[in-house]
């Protein structure tokens, strides 16, 4: 394998003066936000099936009313709750 000599200049094609100007760039950053914001839209309009598997997961089973205390999530919850700590008494007593 030859040894090659260490590289002194950092990047020797690049030159500053050939770079972007403030409107080219704010142009290009532009241009790159709107595309992708098409992509989210296009990708929330057709989702994966893992998408949709884990939307339909996470979506509530029971709708809360704004007037009316949330009862049923409650009971839930506190069977829930009773039946985890009736299996520690088991498993630890």
């Amino acid at each position: 394998m030859a040894i090659l000599p260490k590289h002194n200049d950092r990047y020797p094609n690049y030159d500053p003066s050939k770079d972007l100007t403030k409107e080219q760039l704010q142009r290009f950053t532009q241009a790159a936000n709107s595309a992708q914001h098409k992509r989210e839209e296009i990708r929330e309009a057709d989702p994966s099936f893992m998408q949709y598997a884990k939307r339909t997961a996470l979506k509530q089973v029971v709708k809360p009313k704004p007037d009316k205390p949330n009862t049923a999530r409650y009971a839930a919850w506190m069977a829930v709750f009773g039946a985890v700590c009736l299996w520690l008494m088991y498993m630890f007593g």
